[in-house]
């Protein structure tokens, strides 16, 4: 029997010892056996939870007796462990992402796009990028593997092309610079390319078949039904920070779901929530995100 499989019985103690042997190699079978261990603890505190919540009714119950508990505890322990298994809540794959060395390619759940559902009428039509120039600073272009120094540097860095973004939309620079530091993390978590380079795509606008420049192809987090499920994405790459602001115009404007929202663009709240209404991330608390991320943005 391989011995990763007999890490999942808690009371072997050697397949444990070899389990945290291999986890500390970084081995990524030993991290995935982990995180579905934990997902099944998990499962199993929150099942536990359930039946104590119960416990009231068992009083004058006939079927109440220790063998009961004893029997229901073994089931609730075996439908954890099958739950973990399948992979049915998701968390053991983001623990894994989360544990695994390779993370700088792992976007948020809670900013993936919906746009990929059909719309009437969509025009998106982008720019190509163009070659890679030397004045980085003017341009905007951003070509270090670390782009931002810290978050102050990252409002400096993209406060005038927010600025020239908000004029076109008629919404404020500060409510764009929070929803791009929510979409990258302040720019740390910013797509990658495959050679490491940064996409600056601020954000995370997906590459469909309407998108003519370059891609970087990540794994994503997708939800259907309530459940994660892990897929890869190609998501757009821009040549500089600039022409991310304008493609983002550009993206909103040719796209007629998002036209209450930009109807309402002179409210930053109003203009975050309309988006959120009109699908542009599946996190349910995504406009709060960027009204808390946007108070505390000093601009120039």
């Amino acid at each position: 029997m391989d011995k990763l499989s007999n890490a999942s019985n808690m009371l072997e103690l050697g397949g444990l010892d070899n389990l945290r042997s291999r986890a500390q190699q970084n081995d990524k079978g030993a991290i995935k056996e982990v995180a579905k261990q934990f997902e099944g603890i998990f499962v199993q505190m929150l099942m536990k939870s359930m039946r104590d919540a119960n416990e009231v009714f068992k009083s004058d119950s006939p079927f109440n007796t220790q063998y009961t508990a004893f029997y229901e505890q073994m089931r609730d322990q075996q439908m954890a462990n099958d739950i973990s298994d399948k992979g049915v809540l998701g968390l053991a794959d983001l623990m894994v992402q989360q544990l695994s060395p390779e993370t700088s390619n792992m976007r948020p759940a809670s900013t993936l796009r919906t746009d990929s559902l059909p719309i009437a009428s969509q025009n998106n039509t982008a720019a190509t990028p163009k070659p890679q120039q030397l004045n980085e600073i003017i341009s905007g272009k951003v070509l270090p593997s670390q782009p931002f120094e810290s978050q102050d540097d990252f409002v400096k860095q993209l406060y005038p092309h927010a600025k020239e973004a908000a004029e076109k939309l008629g919404t404020t620079p500060e409510v764009l610079i929070a929803q791009s530091a929510l979409e990258t993390g302040w720019g740390k978590k910013m797509v990658r390319q495959s050679d490491g380079t940064v996409s600056n795509n601020l954000f995370n606008i997906k590459a469909d078949k309407r998108w003519g420049g370059d891609k970087a192809r990540v794994s994503t987090l997708e939800f259907d039904g309530g459940v994660a499920n892990r897929q890869q994405a190609d998501f757009r790459v821009y040549d500089s920070i600039k022409q991310s602001f304008d493609d983002f115009v550009n993206f909103l404007s040719s796209n007629q779901r998002y036209q209450q929202a930009l109807d309402v663009a002179k409210d930053p709240q109003q203009f975050i929530t309309g988006l959120q209404n009109a699908g542009y991330a599946t996190d349910p608390n995504y406009a709060k995100k960027v009204l808390a991320v946007m108070k505390g943005i000093v601009t120039p």
